[in-house]
């Protein structure tokens, strides 16, 4: 047999002439320019046999983890190539017993999980391991993942608060959409169900919410933010500046108290103060205004007067569905670690006041 002949186990085992290698380069063969053919053909697979592989029903890459060896016998390969091609393609198997892990354990910052773990997690969260795998591995980003993933079980089993397997499961899927996608609600807690509605409607092709505003069903807006925040690191804005949050009493710039005051009122002070400029928020009038105007119950046509141009904003964005939220994150890594200093133990003379004598309490 020379080196340019096929062999009959259907493996070739000599390297690609240069001239077929070249067109596959120059992409002057289409059909083996396709990253499901250089696979293949890196794994030493001849042209017919690609082919018969295809017709199986083969047209992307992540497509390989489903051959199984009858297959490919069935097409003429024989059952020692076969199972070498199988074990190049598809990830390690582990067994189910063995693989018994807690889902909810936390990983260390920086630890990534092992195939182990994540083929043990799949049997937890009831998907298909091997899709969980190429998920996990960075492939696959056009695979719909509706059907091989339960994104319900992978939501409800989410904490932003833990660095577990279900958050970074959540974080692929994050990855390969591009968006956000985690919803929450306006104390800063997680909408589970509006979030899996959001994700399933990314999977089926639909828009991404605009300004990371999702609306539900009766068209109130709700937040998206990123996987791995936590969502109660979201606060109220100050109206008058809205980079920073209020104090928890509610007070904000220039002492204005906005516990109690209604979204719409405070969003139409907001543009005041910073698109129209009618409230001036160093101004010590503009303030005394507020202080005085600023109460629970007050509705946004108490700006009538102040600030109309405002309330002309204020109708423009809720037309067009575009209102702020007035929400500002203070902390985006929500696992940053807590010290506290540790307690050490009293003496008398600890106790001693501002010009005493230590001496004194001995």
């Amino acid at each position: 047999m020379t080196t340019n002949e096929t062999p009959e186990d259907g493996v070739v085992k000599e390297p690609q002439k240069p001239e077929e290698l070249k067109k596959i380069i120059v992409g002057a063969d289409p059909q083996k320019s396709d990253p499901l053919t250089a696979k293949l053909l890196e794994l030493g697979v001849p042209d017919d046999m690609i082919g018969k592989i295809k017709d199986l029903g083969a047209e992307k890459l992540e497509d390989l983890v489903f051959l199984t060896e009858k297959q490919l016998e069935s097409i003429g390969m024989k059952p020692i190539p076969a199972s070498k091609l199988l074990l190049a393609i598809k990830p390690v198997e582990v067994n189910e017993a063995k693989a018994k892990i807690d889902p909810t354990a936390e990983l260390a910052e920086g630890e990534e999980p092992s195939k182990a773990q994540v083929a043990g997690f799949a049997s937890v969260l009831g998907a298909d391991p091997m899709s969980l795998m190429l998920l996990m591995s960075g492939q696959g980003n056009d695979m719909d993942l509706s059907g091989m993933i339960p994104i319900v079980n992978m939501v409800n089993g989410y904490n932003p608060k833990r660095r577990d397997l279900y958050l970074m499961v959540m974080g692929q899927v994050e990855r390969r959409l591009g968006v956000p996608i985690v919803v929450i609600d306006g104390n800063g807690s997680v909408n589970r169900p509006l979030t899996i509605e959001y994700i399933e409607g990314l999977e089926e092709g639909r828009e991404a919410a605009e300004n990371n505003i999702y609306f539900d069903g009766k068209g109130e807006p709700h937040e998206v933010i990123r996987v791995g925040v936590d969502a109660q690191s979201v606060y109220d804005a100050d109206p008058l500046m809205p980079t920073k949050a209020l104090q928890k009493s509610g007070m904000g710039t220039g002492r204005v108290n906005w516990s109690g005051v209604s979204l719409e009122v405070r969003q139409v002070a907001y543009y005041a103060a910073t698109k129209t400029k009618e409230i001036d928020p160093s101004n010590d009038a503009h303030q005394a205004w507020l202080r005085d105007h600023m109460k629970s119950g007050t509705n946004r046509l108490v700006f009538h007067g102040q600030a109309p141009r405002a309330i002309g904003e204020f109708n423009e964005a809720a037309r067009t569905g575009s209102l702020p939220t007035l929400r500002v994150m203070l902390a985006r890594n929500a696992r940053r670690p807590e010290f506290m200093p540790r307690r050490r133990r009293t003496s008398p003379g600890d106790l001693t006041g501002i010009g005493g004598n230590r001496d004194d309490n001995l």
